[in-house]
């Protein structure tokens, strides 16, 4: 299955460089008829929408498998501002996507909304005064797997706010480091079924949890891969300790896209995000599908006060990733 992967990628990542070499002489010509108006511009404001589809088809086939459908839209804004020594940069992310497996019902497999505002004043040539505001949740109910009737997450189940006073590191426009000694995450669990249970780290039966800490979030934005204008690539990265609670154990949260416009409005591209939150306990589960359980020297399963046996739970590092073809408009 890799092996199929690289080699599809690798034959999108070609397509795009042919089609680069025809649209390079009209992107030059385009750029010079902007003038001088970019350099006296306060706003930049822009976007993008991606519509993304995979679809599987199989009828009596030997070597076993099943239809299946997946579907996922992307949407994406941002507004910065830059005058003086003030620079404010802000940015809107939204995705959600579906599949369909067999006779299965639909299933989510992407949920996310995610702003984020920073706002800088320069104290030198690479250095700003800066504060940061990052906050994250979803949509709609998320299940362990289909057919689970008991969800276990919800909209603003969690919701992550991040605020955080500091300096932001710009060596250039590619790259940016901002680093904070004093953090507030707040993490909210306002579905009270999943608040009952301690879920995301709150307390059972409490909505809040608010951890302070130190908080340094890195980001990197290629345009142009290799020289090349139509394979781009961008990552973000966030880490934050708690001072009050296992400091050396290191909230991290990682993703990386790699983009290649293979025509006007079609791209391909590779996204990974990795995550890992000390706070967050998850249900393991065996190859087969069946819990885990807590287990004693005779390898049979401790028992709750009902008499249940225990599954096991405990933070682990999730990792996603998502290869995608699809319709891509900019704005």
């Amino acid at each position: 299955m890799r092996k199929i992967v690289i080699v599809l990628l690798s034959t999108f990542l070609f397509s795009a460089s042919i089609y680069g070499q025809f649209e390079a002489e009209e992107k030059k010509l385009k750029s010079k008829a902007k003038g001088s108006s970019d350099s006296t511009k306060t706003w930049d404001v822009g976007g993008n929408v991606n519509l993304n589809a995979t679809q599987v088809a199989l009828s009596n086939w030997a070597g076993g498998g099943e239809s299946s459908l997946s579907l996922q839209g992307l949407f994406g804004v941002y507004a910065n501002y830059s005058k003086g020594k003030s620079a404010w940069d802000n940015s809107l992310d939204l995705a959600y996507g579906m599949i369909k497996s067999g006779k299965a019902d639909w299933f989510k497999n992407d949920d996310r909304i995610e702003l984020n505002s920073k706002y800088g004043h320069k104290a030198s040539e690479h250095w700003y005064y800066a504060a940061l505001l990052n906050f994250r949740t979803q949509f709609v109910e998320g299940y362990s797997k289909v057919g689970d009737l008991n969800y276990i997450s919800n909209f603003m189940s969690p919701g992550y706010l991040t605020v955080a006073l500091g300096m932001d590191y710009k060596p250039n426009k590619k790259l940016t480091m901002f680093f904070s000694p004093a953090t507030l995450k707040m993490t909210a669990v306002l579905d009270d079924s999943l608040a009952a249970i301690g879920a995301f780290g709150v307390d059972d039966g409490q909505n809040i949890r608010n951890e302070f800490g130190g908080y340094l979030k890195a980001t990197f934005n290629e345009p142009k891969v290799f020289g090349n204008e139509n394979l781009s690539f961008k990552s973000s990265l966030a880490l934050f300790s708690n001072y009050n609670e296992k400091p050396q154990n290191i909230d991290v949260n990682w993703d990386a896209t790699l983009t290649a416009k293979v025509a006007k409005y079609f791209t391909v591209s590779l996204s990974l995000n990795m995550i890992y939150d000390d706070d967050i306990d998850i249900q393991r589960y065996n190859s087969d599908g069946t819990p885990v359980y807590i287990l004693d020297s005779n390898n049979d399963a401790y028992l709750d006060g009902d008499g249940n046996p225990i599954k096991f739970k405990g933070p682990i590092t999730q990792l996603k990733e998502v290869l995608a073809l699809g319709f891509a408009y900019k704005f």
